[in-house]
């Protein structure tokens, strides 16, 4: 064999082995990729944090960065992962929320230097900042921030209610689930409001599940059995 045969038989061997070492590495890369589900719009989308970036919203069927979302509801998402299918459940995820910290059904919230208690939540698996406010009776959101969110409001019931600045109107519906920490309500009454808020209000709709006790600069609410 002459030295061109012997050089194109190395080149043969070479490829013959990294093509099975590419084959042998693909459920290790699987196993790499760390997924996580931090909002879900059921039957559209779910934000998908991967390998700790920055989460990115993804649309049934599409792929990003090697997951494709095939399917959301509230509880989470199943993906597919560099081929693999997996169902993942829904998290909070939130780097710059005021302290709040869930055990099985305690929720403990702290105030912020205003004295105010705000936490982040997630309104039917949509991320929700959310004010603690005993006052409110219906759990509120601006008509902003149920766009967001994608909630249906105009199938409501037409309503009024009163704020510090009068009367505003809005429309009335129920939430399928209220999330806060680990702590889920389901089906919570609550208003849609045509002004502006910049934090979703927590009202006497989900807090009437708990019973309520200040510690210093907690808020400890208990999930009634």
């Amino acid at each position: 064999m002459d030295t061109a045969d012997r050089q194109s038989a190395k080149r043969r061997r070479f490829v013959g082995s990294a093509g099975s070492f590419g084959l042998a590495l693909l459920p290790a890369l699987c196993l790499a990729t760390e997924v996580h589900i931090v909002a879900v719009t059921p039957g559209r989308s779910a934000s998908v944090l991967i390998d700790g970036a920055a989460p990115l919203t993804v649309e049934v069927g599409e792929t990003a960065d090697g997951v494709t979302v095939v399917g959301a509801d509230s509880d989470g998402a199943t993906v597919r992962v560099h081929g693999v299918l997996q169902t993942l459940p829904l998290e909070i995820h939130d780097p710059e929320a005021v302290g709040s910290v869930a055990t099985g059904s305690t929720i403990k919230v702290s105030a912020d230097r205003s004295g105010h208690f705000l936490t982040k939540g997630a309104v039917n698996g949509r991320s929700v900042r959310f004010l603690v406010d005993t006052g409110a009776s219906l759990t509120t959101l601006s008509r902003a921030q149920a766009k967001q969110i994608g909630l249906r409001y105009r199938h409501g019931a037409p309503a009024r209610a009163a704020t510090a600045n009068g009367q505003v109107d809005g429309w009335l519906i129920e939430l399928d689930s209220v999330r806060v920490g680990d702590v889920t309500v389901h089906n919570v009454d609550a208003m849609v409001i045509n002004a502006e808020l910049s934090v979703g209000l927590l009202g006497m709709s989900f807090l009437d599940k708990f019973d309520m006790e200040q510690q210093g600069s907690k808020l400890v609410l208990r999930r009634r059995r």
